[in-house]
């Protein structure tokens, strides 16, 4: 099964065994105003470069939350691999958690394949983190039931405003200092974006965890985990493939469901 995460600046391809296991990914440059070409040479590049025979491809699902590049991107895989894009979507997850919040149809893609992965291959109740160009909490409670969450500007996101709206701030490169409290404007920095959204987190699981009633798994998942999740206080689970996985998983039970119900 090939595996597409379209988000808002990287496009992640993962190659999924029978069992689920990630066998291996490739990324490259979400272009939101590309044609089918580009997605064509991108994702040619990532084949080659993982060893991916197009004919062993039998599957082909996709995590968007960038809508417009849809067509493109199913254009391409197809004349890749001869095989249809299927988009995960709502019904999708309905098959392994519940939703209850207001408008479920407006949940972005790669939030509820988290959510998805995180009550299949945790269990619930379970918080997850995703860190990519926005930080989103997303928690599924003790029946299973995704509930809601919070969307906060990325790690990224929040230190290129920061550099461009302060004129004495440079561009600097995201790394935790040697001193937790900062001796010059680059420590003063790094140390903000790093520890401050590890405080931040840590505060923010401390209450939802709370609201729950006690005891509750973290997983965290996207870019900027690795460079996080070390400098929390409370113990949070690094699951790099998260999003595949409650993709994998969804598209499992819908096969699964489809045959139970073909007719005799």
């Amino acid at each position: 099964m090939l595996l597409i995460d379209i988000g808002n600046s990287t496009v992640v391809t993962a190659l999924a065994d029978a069992a689920g296991n990630i066998v291996s990914t490739y990324r490259f440059k979400t272009q939101k105003d590309a044609s089918a070409s580009y997605f064509r040479g991108e994702f040619k590049a990532g084949f080659d470069h993982c060893g991916i025979n197009t004919a062993d491809v039998t599957q082909v699902v996709a995590s968007s939350v960038v809508p417009e590049v849809n067509d493109d991107v199913a254009q391409a895989i197809a004349d890749l691999t001869g095989c249809a894009t299927r988009f995960f979507g709502v019904d999708d997850a309905l098959r392994l958690i519940g939703i209850d919040i207001d408008s479920p149809a407006q949940l972005g893609r790669d939030r509820l394949a988290d959510a998805v992965g995180a009550a299949v291959c945790y269990g619930a109740p379970v918080i997850v983190i995703d860190m990519g160009t926005a930080t989103t909490i997303g928690v599924v409670d003790g029946n299973r039931t995704f509930i809601g969450g919070m969307i906060i500007p990325g790690v990224k996101t929040s230190l290129r405003a920061l550099s461009e709206r302060a004129s004495q701030l440079p561009s600097i490169d995201i790394a935790a200092p040697q001193n937790y409290i900062g001796r010059n404007t680059l420590e003063c920095m790094q140390s903000g974006i790093v520890n401050g959204t590890a405080a931040m987190l840590d505060g923010i699981v401390s209450i939802i965890s709370a609201k729950l009633g006690g005891a509750v798994r973290v997983v965290a998942t996207g870019g900027m985990a690795d460079i996080i999740v070390p400098h929390c206080r409370l113990k949070i689970t690094i699951d790099r493939h998260l999003q595949f996985k409650g993709i994998f998983h969804a598209m499992q039970a819908s096969a699964a469901d489809g045959r139970q119900h073909r007719p005799q």
